[in-house]
């Protein structure tokens, strides 16, 4: 399997090069980014680390990409601190575009994993600018979500986390919704009372305000490292895992022309199928309020491409 990764010195991109070539799920791997200097730093370091693993670390232009079966987006404009993911799509869509060009131009049948935020909207914006409009393969990631959300009920629970199961849904981003009839812990279902779900539910917005106050200049990067491998691993595989991520909609959960977290089945074709949870009453005006978030971030999309309903 060959594996280009499209913003390969930053931390989305650098943290997934390491994970991806340490768990040898690609054969070949590309490292693009425009930051010269320091994608050749990463690439030295990061080829003398898998000597040994059978996996050919290449830093590269995008010509290199050719052939490539999956495509990491991970190559974002830089920005200071944000109370928001959406305010970046009017300086991430335009870096998009031009990446978007260069798939289509070299591996149009690539399966896209979207890692630049807003994923939502800049998914849904991948998939139109693709040639084929094949909603299969334009994967968003947005594991992250899910995985603080089995974390953070692991704790109230006072269990590990690796016992949980639960899925979030909806937007990747403060209007989330999180799926609390889907929590399991070693399969069985897991029960909260009022006052508990409202403080993890505070925790997404609290966890987002905490991290960018840091000003950092960086993204938690590890965290997309191990669910970008999850994906990853799905999909050359052929596992048919279900997995929370960002799916472009037909129907499912009544929407259509928008892309947002749902659990998807996911196979050797990309997603292979979305699960249509059953929601309670509380989880359906959830996801209401992240379509009605989302909505305006996918007509934005639209209109910057000039495509009309």
């Amino acid at each position: 399997m060959k594996i280009t990764i499209i913003g390969a010195a930053g931390t989305l991109g650098s943290c997934a090069a390491f994970n991806i070539a340490v768990h040898r799920l690609a054969d070949e791997l590309v490292m693009i980014d425009t930051s010269e200097n320091m994608l050749k730093a990463h690439w030295m370091d990061l080829s003398t680390a898998v000597t040994g693993l059978d996996i050919a670390v290449h830093s590269g232009v995008y010509e290199d990409m050719s052939g490539s079966e999956i495509v990491v987006m991970a190559a974002s404009a830089p920005s200071g601190a944000i109370s928001s993911r959406s305010e970046l799509l009017p300086i991430n869509l335009p870096i998009l575009k031009g990446n978007a060009e260069k798939i289509n131009l070299y591996c149009p049948g690539a399966i896209v994993i979207m890692e630049t935020n807003p994923v939502d909207a800049l998914n849904y914006a991948m998939y139109l600018m693709s040639r084929s409009r094949d909603r299969r393969r334009f994967i968003g990631y947005s594991l992250n979500d899910s995985i603080r959300f089995r974390m953070w009920a692991a704790a109230a629970l006072g269990v590990r986390a690796s016992h949980v199961q639960g899925t979030v849904i909806g937007e990747h981003g403060h209007s989330q919704v999180m799926l609390f009839s889907s929590l399991r812990v070693d399969g069985k279902p897991a029960y909260f009372d009022e006052e508990s779900k409202r403080k993890i539910r505070e925790q997404p917005s609290k966890t987002f305000r905490d991290f960018e106050a840091l000003e950092p200049k960086r993204t938690p990067g590890w965290t997309s490292a191990v669910g970008t491998v999850t994906l990853i691993n799905a999909i050359r595989n052929n596992t048919r895992e279900v997995i929370p991520c960002n799916a472009i909609l037909d129907g499912e959960y009544g929407c259509r022309r928008l892309s947002m977290t749902v659990p998807a089945v996911i196979g050797r074709a990309g997603i292979q199928d979305i699960n249509t949870l059953k929601l309670t009453e509380d989880e359906q005006e959830g996801l209401r309020d992240t379509v009605g978030a989302l909505s305006p971030q996918m007509r934005y999309v639209e209109q910057y491409l000039g495509i009309r309903p």
